[in-house]
């Protein structure tokens, strides 16, 4: 999980290899790795992950809560960063997300950056490819 939040794509990628769970979470109902991942906007990952066994239709929460609104599926998440990306000027991202309460300096950071619309739309792309429901 460390190495997916510090979006390092070659120790996961080794790690994986290595027979890490592809499904770890933050908790029982929290994040998967694959929700960190996407957060990042890092497609590569997100497919290193999948490959092998991540769960694309796991609904999670960030704090793990149990049975709310909050909860959302790796791609719901992606559309959501997309969506805020292509929608919003960079600007105005920081404050749009603190005025929400989604003040993660890793999100901050993630969706401020430059190629942040390509990334989110290919991480969408290639979750949609393998989620239920789409």
């Amino acid at each position: 999980m460390a190495a997916v939040r510090a979006n390092d794509t070659a120790v996961v990628q080794k790690l994986v290899e290595d027979g890490a769970d592809a499904n770890i979470r933050t908790s029982p109902n929290g994040w998967s790795a694959l929700h960190y991942a996407v957060r990042n906007g890092n497609s590569e990952m997100v497919q290193v992950l999948l490959k092998a066994g991540a769960d694309p239709n796991y609904f999670g929460t960030m704090e793990g809560q149990r049975g709310t609104v909050l909860s959302v599926r790796p791609l719901g998440l992606a559309r959501a960063a997309f969506d805020l990306v292509s929608l919003v000027p960079p600007s105005r991202i920081e404050g749009t997300l603190r005025h929400a309460g989604l003040d993660d300096p890793a999100l901050l950071k993630s969706l401020k950056d430059s190629t942040a619309a390509d990334r989110y739309r290919k991480v969408v792309e290639v979750l949609k490819a393998v989620t239920k429901d789409t």
